[in-house]
């Protein structure tokens, strides 16, 4: 196993010594705040590609729903282009446009793609299946207004992280045939079980951002039907077969509890004969797309992802231009 990431384990003593309760601990309103502001407070400086920033009204399953569109500046030729469709992490629970700002800022310009984040209702007031149902009823906007937004509903990757990235696949696998076309998914670190089985959930599961306790709270507040968690919904290994699904690409951190999970994804994925780029991240933990301002091993990441999105959305159809093409 590689040694963690120096800036990481500094990171981690620095959070260690302020004695805080674990997050699985605290009530839902300070999980969410405390999300919010560890997401806030691990980036390093925005991106200096010009965005444009427009805020959209998404309409999820029971009513309407934030979203929020990047735009790069350069590049596009006033048509309906192709896009990346983003769902925030944050276990079902917490997380949402400002969390994950610097994250979809930062894909947008390194992909020279626009990207919409979507939001989707959160538990425990609205637990699961709400959220995959919100997904899904956004992809089907997307089809029918998504042109109106210059953004073309058949050119698009679905990406996600942790809980978010459980969203993306769901929506990738479960979108109707005669819908919006689905070029790629990409997942960072996601989210793929409920029963909390595999080794590094027990290995990993104390000293390293995400805590074992933390995610049996979030399960409980998300599926509080102990019957719900092995539904292939969203207990992707419970699925018959994921035969049809786009091609993906999937980021695992090697000190993330979520690390077997994500493994396993990649075999079953394999298996089943989708094409699958797999890219480990040895001395990473769970997080760390927000952790620009941590460590410098995380912008190539987020380069090499931004680049798999065009370059699946160029094999699709080759009309992207190149970021800053004019």
């Amino acid at each position: 196993m590689s040694e963690l990431d120096p800036h990481i384990a500094g990171l981690l003593a620095h959070i260690g010594s302020l004695g805080q309760p674990d997050m699985g601990d605290l009530p839902v309103p300070v999980i969410r705040a405390v999300m919010a502001e560890n997401c806030r407070m691990m980036e390093g400086p925005p991106p200096a590609e010009p965005l444009t920033v427009q805020p959209l009204s998404l309409a999820g399953a029971a009513g309407p729903l934030e979203g929020r569109l990047y735009r790069p500046a350069q590049g596009g030729n006033g048509l309906p282009g192709p896009f990346i469709l983003f769902f925030h992490g944050g276990g079902f629970v917490a997380g949402g446009l400002d969390s994950h700002e610097m994250a979809c800022r930062r894909l947008a310009a390194l992909s020279g793609l626009p990207v919409l984040a979507a939001t989707y209702r959160l538990a425990p007031e609205h637990p699961m299946p709400a959220a995959h149902d919100d997904a899904l009823s956004i992809l089907a906007q997307i089809g029918r207004e998504g042109v109106s937004w210059g953004l073309d509903p058949a050119r698009l990757v679905i990406a996600g992280d942790s809980a978010g990235a459980n969203l993306a696949l769901a929506t990738a696998l479960d979108a109707p045939a005669d819908g919006c076309h689905i070029a790629g998914v990409l997942l960072f670190y996601p989210v793929l079980s409920f029963d909390h089985a595999f080794p590094s959930h027990t290995a990993l599961g104390r000293d390293y951002l995400l805590t074992q306790r933390s995610m049996q709270t979030f399960t409980a507040l998300s599926l509080p039907d102990q019957t719900q968690r092995a539904d292939p919904r969203f207990s992707f290994l419970h699925r018959a077969s994921m035969r049809h699904c786009p091609p993906v690409m999937l980021l695992t951190a090697g000190y993330d509890p979520l690390r077997d999970e994500g493994v396993a994804l990649a075999d079953r994925l394999l298996r089943d004969g989708v094409a699958v780029t797999h890219l480990p991240c040895p001395s990473l933990i769970h997080a760390f797309i927000h952790m620009t301002g941590v460590t410098p091993a995380v912008l190539p990441l987020l380069t090499q992802a931004a680049e798999w999105c065009r370059r699946t959305l160029l094999a699709a159809d080759g009309a992207i231009r190149s970021p800053g093409a004019g």
